[in-house]
């Protein structure tokens, strides 16, 4: 027979299984591998996602580790804030472009190198204004930029048409298809200057960027496609002015750069030039608007610099996150992408990098499982632990000195992964090897198969038959005792005192005896300065009889689950922040004293504004001024004193004491708690003035228990923070009827909304000269289920008050204009009037509802139906107010001014309310047989009226000699119980259909 080949297994052998060394290794590799294709996964996966915001993070760190950096000084960037201070100087409102042109002419003068307005202006600002600045802009001198908005989220069309900014587009531009499509941001409109504006500006730029799935905005768009054109950024544009190049000379390469002479902007894949920002707000040099308006600001703190003009005031201005800053404004993240190109210092990929991060994402996890499975952990984790630093190191250098970055998030958890994966495997051998221990010991020795059951920490066995006793060394640490010491049962109640040691015995003697299936018994002490808890639990053996031969069990250290319990205890009824008692605790000790029949006060003290405070100076200021308050109230006379946080802003104490006859105690604990902060605060070095509003009650108010007691205080306290801002108020039995019937108001208001409680009523409007009935003043009326009628008067202010108005005037103008459609099916062709709420014009929606109306109105003349403002709501806001009724005129609407005469001066603001009717308020119409005053000012009226060609209308008309003496006045339509009251609309068809067959419709 032939000897067997080489190499081959003979005949009945089985082939070798591979060694428990290489089983472990290939584990290692396994994790290694497993860690590596996660990491690349969600790598290859992050764009467009949170992933990507992961990965961006790192980029931040990188800023905020490099620390600020200082804008350039060859060509520096300045910015002209329009601030709070200027919207003030201006009275309140923003800079018109007459403003700007002024502005512009002061920095040309000055010798300032360019100006970019940083403002969108689609719609024209007046004919006048839009003039001054288009001079400005055309003037000689100075580069003048202005802005255009490509939005991706609006389809917005807006502005000078794209034939008028064709100039400003790239003449040079290069874009494969697949590169055009995988820019960042596709626009999808197009918000440009008024033509005036675009054919007078020398530069047009855009100002719009995609924000990251956080909200920030990590890179620009220096190109973005519309209609055939590519249009670059204004900071492209003004970088190019600073050095001082050619337009006709800018190339942009979709996905490759941007090329403009010496200019070289490198951009990724999706043509995105990434943003190295330099610190927080204000860190580039910037100017109020109005200093330099009013030519405060020297000139040579102009000259050279390239300006950047936009808004920063409070509600006005976009703000970004960055790195170094949670709100960065708009213009300044403009001047930082300027000094950027000018600088060359904007972020750039490494067109390596995709290669760079996907090999560190396969070694670093690889040379990671290797470390742990071939070193000790000690070593393994300083080995990798300098390898990350090495390679962390040398990103950050290449980050700061060249300007690149690369991604190392994903790296970092493929590294992280890997050691976690890689340690839990080493654990799980570990552990294997320590469950082989002891089962080996288990099977040695019996007492420690007694004692493994009993517990996993110290050890102890208890042979009662010998009377020995055997502590594992584990125990002995724990009990802080040597083995020579710790000979019988007695070493438990060696650091016990006295009640402590006779407890232990009795639960030892209880399981004994078998009066407990378990001992389950914690020894506290105090060792040192430091509390312990140690855990006692064992098991006794019993022989045929029950008597116990032998026990074992575990001792474990629960110090700390104790202290935890006990913060937590303290957590849930104490606020963190201030230590202070919280809300459930007060309570609790409230309902403690209120039990004790003494007399008791409670003073609540609640900050004003702290809210606005947090957002102007951030909550680690907000935070050190409610610590500051809770150090003032704890402490009074030298004696500290209980205080607790009940709100947000809201401080409580109490006092037991009565009420002496100046309606406080004899402490006058409410003005001393008001008085605390009267003397500035002290926060992080800062002087603080805080104001606040102090709301108490007492006892002998009439509270029946402690919640009534706290409700009360806190019925002060809301009141005098809605009425009485800054100052003491004491709780009054008769707000609460007040506030019972005004929350009784605010939840049955809606209620009668959706349940149809609220009916319109019709008062005839009539022509006074043959009293033919013209149409109807519709008015809301209530009737509810259970309180009846409720008059207008009792319902309509506090709607007012509490912004209900607004639905409830929806409501009105649609059930008006369908009982209007249902109306003319009958023949009926007048009209009809509806009183609008102040609160409609500046919390509605009010131009949402006219249309609706419209709509509703199915074809109908929309001139039937009146809106009626009362003068003193139109003189409110004349501006605002006029703007919105020529509106609803050029809608069709009539507009009506109610009760003229009675409110503020109007006469100045009248010819620019397109209105159509006055009414002449019911108490002229009272007086007119008092005297001549009276008939005067009717006549007065009427004759302004006739001289503007609109029509009069009397309201409150009762009586014949009334009607009478109007008609002959020249008044043209009466109101009042003299012509009918108002009716429900069963009533008002009946008097409508007995006008028509009197032909007087």
């Amino acid at each position: 027979m032939s000897e067997p080949a080489a190499g081959a297994a003979s005949p009945g052998v089985r082939p070798a299984r591979p060694s428990r060394r290489d089983r472990p290794e290939r584990g290692y590799l396994l994790v290694a591998l497993l860690a590596a294709t996660l990491a690349i996964v969600l790598w290859s996966q992050r764009a467009g996602t949170l992933l990507e915001r992961i990965d961006r993070l790192t980029l931040d760190l990188q800023m905020q580790v490099r620390g600020p950096l200082a804008p350039g000084t060859r060509h520096p960037v300045a910015l002209v804030s329009i601030d709070d201070r200027t919207l003030q100087a201006l009275g309140g409102a923003a800079p018109d472009r007459a403003r700007h042109a002024e502005l512009i002419t002061r920095l040309a003068a000055a010798g300032a190198k360019a100006v970019a307005l940083d403002i969108l202006m689609p719609e024209p600002g007046g004919e006048e204004a839009d003039r001054a600045l288009a001079a400005a802009l055309q003037a000689p001198g100075m580069a003048k930029a202005i802005a255009l908005a490509l939005p991706d989220d609006s389809s917005a069309m807006a502005g000078a048409p794209l034939e008028q900014l064709l100039t400003h587009a790239y003449m040079r531009a290069k874009a494969e298809a697949l590169a055009a499509e995988s820019v960042a941001m596709l626009p999808k409109g197009l918000i440009a200057p008024t033509p005036v504006l675009a054919e007078a500006a020398p530069i047009v730029g855009h100002v719009s960027s995609k924000r990251g799935v956080d909200g920030s905005l990590r890179y620009d768009l220096p190109a973005l496609h519309w209609q055939g054109e590519w249009f670059p950024t204004m900071a492209l544009r003004l970088a190019g002015v600073a050095l001082d190049l050619d337009w006709s000379q800018a190339e942009f390469l979709a996905g490759q750069a941007v090329r403009w002479g010496p200019l070289q902007v490198p951009l990724d894949a999706a043509s995105r030039q990434w943003v190295n920002y330099y610190g927080k707000a204000e860190h580039f040099p910037t100017l109020s608007y109005i200093d330099v308006l009013n030519g405060k600001v020297p000139a040579d703190q102009l000259k050279g610099r390239i300006f950047i003009v936009g808004a920063t005031a409070f509600g006005t201005s976009d703000s970004v996150p960055s790195p170094f800053d949670s709100g960065l404004p708009g213009m300044e993240r403009l001047a930082t992408v300027t000094d950027n190109l000018i600088t060359g210092r904007n972020l750039r990929v490494s067109e390596f990098a995709p290669l760079i991060e996907l090999a560190a994402m396969l070694l670093l996890p690889l040379a990671a499982a290797g470390a742990l499975a071939n070193w000790s952990g000690r070593r393994a984790g300083a080995v990798l632990g300098a390898l990350g630093l090495l390679l962390l190191g040398w990103a950050q250098w290449d980050f700061v000195a060249n300007h690149r970055f690369l991604s190392l998030a994903y790296p970092g958890l493929a590294m992280i992964t890997a050691v976690l994966g890689a340690t839990l495997l080493r654990g799980h051998g570990e552990r294997l090897r320590k469950e082989a221990a002891v089962a080996a010991l288990r099977a040695s020795e019996e007492r420690y198969a007694l004692a493994a059951q009993g517990a996993n920490d110290g050890l102890w066995d208890w042979d009662l038959d010998a009377g020995e006793v055997h502590f594992s060394e584990r125990w002995l640490g724990l009990m802080g005792q040597e083995e020579s010491q710790a000979r019988t049962m007695d070493a438990f109640t060696v650091p016990l005192d006295a009640n402590a040691r006779s407890a232990f015995e009795a639960a030892l003697q209880d399981h004994l005896e078998g009066r407990s299936l378990q001992l389950h018994h914690v020894l506290q002490f105090r060792e040192g300065e430091q509390e312990r808890a140690l855990l006692v639990r064992g098991m006794a053996t019993r022989d045929a009889q029950g008597r116990p031969t032998r026990m074992a069990g575990s001792l474990t250290d629960i110090s700390d689950t104790l202290r935890l319990q006990r913060q937590l205890v303290h957590d849930a009824l104490h606020d963190r922040l201030t230590g202070l008692a919280n809300r459930s605790l007060f309570i609790e000790r409230l309902e403690q004293l209120f039990a004790t029949g003494a007399p008791l006060g409670v003073v609540l003290l609640g900050l004003d504004d702290f809210r606005a405070l947090n957002e102007a100076e951030g909550t680690q200021v907000g935070d050190g001024v409610l610590r500051a308050v809770a150090r003032r109230l704890g402490q009074r006379a030298g004696q500290s004193q209980s205080v607790a946080r009940l709100g947000a802003d809201v401080f409580a104490l109490t006092f037991a004491a009565d009420l002496m006859t100046a309606g406080q105690d004899v402490q006058r604990t409410p003005d001393w708690v008001h008085a605390q902060l009267a003397e500035p605060l002290v926060v992080s070095g800062r002087s603080l003035q805080v104001a606040g509003t102090v709301g108490w009650a007492h006892r002998s108010h009439g509270p029946q228990d402690a919640a009534e007691l706290l409700a009360c205080a806190e019925m002060a306290l809301a009141l005098g923070k809605s009425r009485q801002r800054g100052l003491v108020r004491a709780y009054d039995p008769a707000d609460q009827l007040i506030e019972t019937s005004r929350r009784w108001l605010h939840d049955n208001i809606d209620l009668g909304l959706l349940r149809g409680e609220f009916r319109m009523y019709y008062q005839p409007l009539v022509r006074l000269e043959d009293r033919k009935l013209l149409g109807f003043e519709a008015l809301i009326r209530w009737i509810h289920p259970e309180r009846g009628f409720i008059m207008p008067g009792d319902f309509i202010p506090y709607a007012e008050e509490s912004g209900q108005i607004v639905a409830m005037g929806r409501w009105t103008l649609m059930a008006v204009t369908d009982q209007l459609r249902a109306w003319d099916a009958l023949g009926f062709d007048g009209e009809i009037a509806v009183n609008l709420s102040s609160r409609q014009f500046t919390e509605g929606d009010l131009m949402a509802d006219a249309r609706d109306v419209l709509a509703r109105l199915q074809g109908l003349d929309p001139h039937r139906i009146k809106l009626e403002v009362t003068e003193s709501m139109a003189m409110a806001n004349p501006h605002q107010t006029a703007e919105a009724l020529q509106q609803l005129a050029k809608m069709g609407f009539k507009i009506s001014i109610d009760d003229f005469g009675t409110g503020y001066s109007s006469l100045a603001y009248l010819h620019q309310f397109p209105f159509d009717t006055l009414k002449i308020d019911r108490s002229f119409v009272m007086r007119l047989h008092a005297g001549r005053d009276a008939v005067e000012i009717v006549r007065t009226i009427v004759g302004l009226v006739k001289a503007l060609d609109k029509q009069a209308l009397a309201e409150g008309v009762e009586e014949e000699r009334q009607a009478q003496l109007l008609h002959e006045l020249g008044v043209h339509i009466g109101q009042g119980w003299l012509f009918g009251k108002a009716l429900p609309v069963e009533e008002a068809l009946k008097m409508i259909e007995k006008q028509q067959k009197e032909g007087r419709v």
